[in-house]
């Protein structure tokens, strides 16, 4: 998984990369279960940086296919984002975290 987040100094709003990825350490340090992409989409939903499977994979440079089945395992097996709406020609799946994920 490439750094999708850069830091482009002050003048730019962009999330930093460093924060990004800490949080994703403690997603997966609450969530053992998770896979690091399956943390990276679940802090990236709750960042509100991508809330949906196209997004995710343009940001990150991972392929549109592999974040599909960590979403979908991450959906199915802890509740922690649920699925809100699907694309049926593309597949382009938008989910937002739940409250369990706050937790």
């Amino acid at each position: 998984m490439s750094a999708p987040l850069q830091n482009h100094g002050e003048k730019d709003n962009a999330p930093d990369a460093a924060h990004f990825l800490h949080l994703v350490e403690r997603a997966l340090a609450s969530n053992p279960e998770l896979s690091p992409v399956q943390g990276a989409i679940l802090v990236a939903a709750r960042q509100d940086i991508a809330r949906d499977s196209k997004t995710f994979a343009r940001l990150f440079g991972m392929a549109h296919a592999i974040v599909l089945r960590e979403l979908n395992a991450l959906i199915q097996t802890t509740g922690l984002v649920t699925q809100t709406k699907r694309d049926t020609r593309t597949l382009r799946t938008h989910y937002q975290p739940t409250s369990l994920s706050d937790a």
